[in-house]
């Protein structure tokens, strides 16, 4: 059976190593409540379910806190309280109550984020970076992309760009076209709609 070999504490979080390795990261507060003794064996998974069970109510509480602060995605929500030390089964079991109870919705927080940030210059692929970073499924970012339509990008695209004009003011026109576009292309808009909005501005 698996020996713990390391038992330390920071920032009120206890790391407790087994066989050599960090095997798990417990909330102070709910490890007191099932401590441990350097040198015993443990039957891991045993004790994780056992810290779940102790922390759910608490988990649960900082998830709804989390998410008064701001809007989340699901994993966000489940990074935030593996941060704090809520061990994975607490986190599964917190994130599938809040689904059921609509409080975490991917989909509409999707398309709220959608509705935000079609009002800015942004490109669409650097928003569909955005929601993959946010583990947001191509399935639920479906219907928030279809505020990205050309007739939007074309508009953000020549935002964006008369933004960034000035900063290649000063060169030839086909080098600035070139280094506009490139610009375009870093904040992800598509060649369509740069194409668009150089044209535009440089006429």
């Amino acid at each position: 059976m698996p020996v713990i070999t390391a038992i330390t504490e920071r920032r009120g979080i206890v790391e407790i190593a087994v066989d050599g390795s960090v095997a798990a990261r417990v909330r102070k507060a709910h490890y007191d409540k099932r401590p441990l003794t350097e040198g015993d064996e443990i039957d891991l998974d045993a004790f994780i379910e056992e810290i779940a069970a102790i922390q759910y109510a608490d988990g649960y509480e900082a998830a709804l806190s989390a998410l008064d602060y701001c809007n989340r995605s699901r994993k966000e929500v489940a990074a935030a309280l593996r941060r704090r030390g809520y061990v994975q089964p607490c986190v599964d079991a917190v994130i599938d109550r809040l689904t059921e109870n609509r409080i975490l919705d991917d989909r509409r927080y999707a398309e709220r984020l959608a509705e935000l940030q079609s009002k800015k210059p942004v490109g669409v692929y650097a928003f569909k970076r955005k929601l993959r970073a946010k583990g947001i499924s191509e399935e639920d970012a479906g219907e928030a992309l279809s505020a990205f339509d050309d007739g939007q990008q074309q508009a953000a695209a020549l935002e964006a760009a008369g933004r960034l004009y000035k900063k290649y003011a000063d060169l030839s026109r086909r080098e600035g076209r070139a280094k506009l576009s490139q610009a375009l292309a870093r904040r992800g808009f598509g060649w369509d709609a740069i194409e668009s909005a150089i044209d535009q501005l440089f006429e």
